[in-house]
């Protein structure tokens, strides 16, 4: 029995080593916005995957790794709006405006431009490819969790997948968040699954594509209508774009306890309007913040964040405090998924997904708005140090595992060996690269930049 016991400890005491080796006990050091408040000259310790304490005066353990500097540290963004494997496609301008989403996806240019090159990288089995470019895109972009992904078979790892694999439930567990672009078309049973699943709570989210058109547009109306009709105005549902509703939906909505994913990049290039969000807002619906897609919206979080912060300085009265702008790409979308025990705060005991960039202004939410991807120092998910600044990452991840990335001029580095495809190694960020632009060349194009860089 002493025998087993003694084998037991070293065992236990092996792992413990073995996982500390993997993960270094980090100390980031400055302002912290948690997003509720902003807290000066703190510290924010990380301890293997979880925040272990957070505040302006905690002690540290000998061996921690220390980053310091003039820093605002921030919860990752969360991105619950996303068609992740379009991402590596060019912008997309057809020179015009539409009243609904049907009317561009039936254009020529349309096809030309995005969908022909698209199906014909998907059919030669590059999606995972797609998707792995379009997640390391995302976290440029300061994203630590998305939604929109292909599916199950090509990444657990890199960004969290909230709607398929996040990491964030015991091994085996379904996850709790449903994504659909076309909820209307669900068959009677599936919307009955989904339902019921939002009654028992084995889903706490259920994120539609609805009335995505300009106001008085008879498609949007409609869709409206029959989404009411079906039984999914409830708890735990959250529309996305939903630029069609009026005052009357809104209100209707937020009785039924109903969220809103806004992106007014891709709303105001599509259609010249975007979501009524001043009374989504008066109608105390929770509303989150996300890019759409690149073709028609931002390259990432941050790049949208900053699109959303200016749109708002040209509203008067501004419909949004510089607080509430940033609790929409953290706090406000970890709620309306079902997670704001877990991500979206920086709290002790809360997965350690952080955000760190330099401070360029003097105020610290002006900072996050105002960011731009170079200013990112480091990107950590679930305490792992995934991408940042070339001399962090090379104090933080394993230099064999690292890959250098150059963003607007600034040395970066990627750990791509976070991501797993199919159980089996992953290619290097490199291939992935080189897969792609193989397969476009062919079409006389190649992989969009991760992020635009200003000239």
């Amino acid at each position: 029995m002493k025998t087993f016991r003694l084998f037991s400890f070293l065992a236990f005491v092996l792992c413990l080593l073995s996982a500390g080796a993997q993960q270094p006990t980090i100390a980031l050091r400055g302002t912290i916005v948690t997003p509720d408040r902003v807290i000066d000259k703190g510290t924010v310790l990380i301890s293997g995957d979880k925040i272990q304490a957070v505040g302006a005066s905690i002690s540290l353990p000998e061996h921690a790794i220390i980053i310091e500097g003039d820093n605002v540290i921030s919860p990752g963004l969360i991105d619950l709006h996303n068609h992740l494997t379009w991402n590596f496609l060019p912008r997309w301008n057809a020179g015009r405006l539409f009243n609904t989403r049907y009317e561009w996806q039936a254009i020529p240019e349309y096809g030309l431009a995005l969908s022909t090159p698209h199906s014909k990288i998907m059919d030669e089995g590059l999606s995972c490819q797609t998707e792995q470019y379009a997640e390391v895109k995302a976290i440029v972009g300061g994203a630590t969790s998305v939604v929109g992904g292909f599916n199950s078979k090509c990444s657990d790892g890199l960004a969290r997948n909230l709607d398929y694999y996040s990491g964030l439930y015991p091994p085996g567990t379904h996850e709790k968040l449903s994504y659909e672009i076309f909820p209307l078309e669900l068959s009677e049973k599936t919307a009955a699954e989904i339902t019921a699943g939002l009654d028992n709570h084995t889903l706490t989210s259920f994120i539609v594509h609805l009335s995505e058109g300009r106001p008085g547009d008879a498609n949007a109306e409609r869709e409206f209508r029959m989404f009411t009709a079906r039984g999914f105005l409830r708890p735990g549902v959250s529309i996305i774009h939903g630029v069609g509703l009026n005052t009357a939906d809104w209100q209707q909505a937020a009785k039924s306890g109903v969220g809103l994913i806004w992106s007014p990049r891709s709303n105001l290039s599509l259609y010249g309007r975007t979501t009524d969000v001043a009374t989504a807002k008066q109608a105390a619906i929770k509303i989150a913040l996300a890019p759409d897609w690149s073709p028609s919206g931002s390259d990432g979080m941050l790049q949208e964040l900053k699109y959303a912060s200016v749109w708002n300085d040209g509203q008067y009265p501004k419909v949004f405090t510089d607080t509430e702008l940033v609790q929409m790409a953290t706090s406000t979308p970890a709620q309306l998924a079902g997670l704001a025990d877990k991500i979206g705060s920086i709290k002790p005991g809360y997965v350690a997904d952080l955000l760190v960039i330099r401070r360029t202004e003097k105020d610290t939410y002006q900072s996050l708005l105002n960011a731009s991807p170079s200013d990112i120092r480091l990107v950590l998910i679930g305490g792992n140090p995934v991408y940042g600044d070339d001399d962090l990452m090379r104090r933080l991840a394993p230099v064999a595992d690292i890959e250098a990335l150059t963003v607007c001029g600034s040395p970066k580095a990627l750990d791509f060996s976070t991501e797993t495809a199919l159980g089996q190694h992953p290619t290097s960020w490199r291939q992935t690269v080189d897969q792609l632009n193989h397969a476009l060349n062919e079409w006389g194009l190649s992989p969009v930049q991760l992020t635009p860089c200003p000239n």
